[in-house]
């Protein structure tokens, strides 16, 4: 399609009139053509003057523009989406096929959110069968939870699976809920597990650190012999404090059931083993410092002093003549 549009242009302008009747050649000329025959005399003394006056080049007026603004027509291309409707041909229309799009879709999400259900169906069956095993008199986890707590802890399974084989059509939300009823219970009795199988680990790791540290300390040898006595003792002390902190909670850990809350947590031994290795390896990295310059003693200074002073024999000398 044709479209007008407003342009700007640059434009000359006329040249000025009285710029032009100011101009001194014109003027010359007029002066000369003037009619009247010049004299002998008079032209052969001017003669050199008016040559010089015609060989100056007359001065270009200077050209001045303008801006104006000025309407062109110009041709543009316009796209336009056509909206092409197939008849007759294999496969559905636009509309018909985007409704079957979202019924796919909304198929996925709901097989997706059955199988998920299915899911968290077993998660709370399992835990069911398993919990039960293991929390039994016999079972792995039987010495970590009390008769009382066992009975009922039981008593609670048992609703469960009664509640799981009645409920089927129940929604995964509720799956989940009443799983999470029942490990209120069953996870302390987990931790507790954990934590007695891994106690033991745990004090000997810490036992060797405070034997590996206070053995630097007291024995620094050349190693460590830098190091000032003052900080030596620090790791000593240091070591002395976690040790009786140790001692006294294996002593309450021992008269505690095993069914009771720890007093001793593999957590905390952990961190205070890695706070003494920090305290420790803050003063058994220092370095060793440089050693100090031998300065040569009075006597080395005289022996070397002797030793320049000398020299060194001649090799030509009387020889031995043989006698005849």
């Amino acid at each position: 399609e044709e479209y007008e549009e407003t342009v700007k242009e640059k434009r000359e302008l006329p040249s000025d009139p009285v710029a032009e009747s100011n101009d001194p050649a014109k003027e010359t000329k007029t002066e000369s053509g003037n009619g009247d025959a010049p004299m002998p005399d008079q032209g052969a003394s001017k003669d050199g003057e008016s040559k010089k006056e015609t060989a100056v080049p007359p001065k270009e007026p200077e050209k001045k523009y303008e801006w104006v603004d000025v309407v062109k027509k110009r041709k543009r291309t316009k796209k336009t989406d056509l909206n092409i409707i197939p008849r007759g041909v294999p496969g559905l229309v636009a509309d018909a096929l985007q409704k079957r799009m979202d019924e796919e879709t909304a198929m996925q999400s709901e097989m997706k959110d059955i199988i998920e259900t299915d899911e968290k169906r077993n998660d709370l069956e399992s835990y069911i069968f398993s919990m039960r095993d293991k929390t039994a008199e016999s079972g792995e986890y039987g010495m970590f939870i009390s008769s009382a707590d066992r009975t009922r802890f039981l008593d609670d399974l048992t609703k469960a699976e009664d509640w799981l084989y009645d409920n089927c059509e129940a929604t995964k939300a509720m799956y989940i809920e009443k799983l999470d009823e029942l490990k209120s219970t069953g996870d302390s009795v987990t931790w507790r597990a954990k934590e007695h199988a891994i106690r033991d680990e745990w004090i000997g790791a810490v036992t060797g650190t405070i034997a590996n540290y206070r053995k630097v300390a007291q024995t620094p040898g050349e190693k460590y012999g830098h190091i000032a006595p003052e900080k030596l003792q620090t790791i000593i002390q240091s070591c002395n404090e976690l040790e009786k902190w140790l001692k006294d909670n294996q002593t309450k850990q021992a008269g505690l059931k095993s069914y009771e809350k720890p007093v001793l947590l593999c957590a905390e031994m952990e961190k205070r083993n890695i706070e003494l290795a920090r305290v420790a390896d803050e003063f058994l990295k220092e370095p060793k410092p440089a050693p100090p310059k031998e300065e040569p003693t009075s006597e080395k200074a005289a022996e070397s002093a002797k030793d320049e002073s000398k020299q060194p024999e001649s090799a030509e000398g009387p020889q031995n003549m043989d006698v005849d």
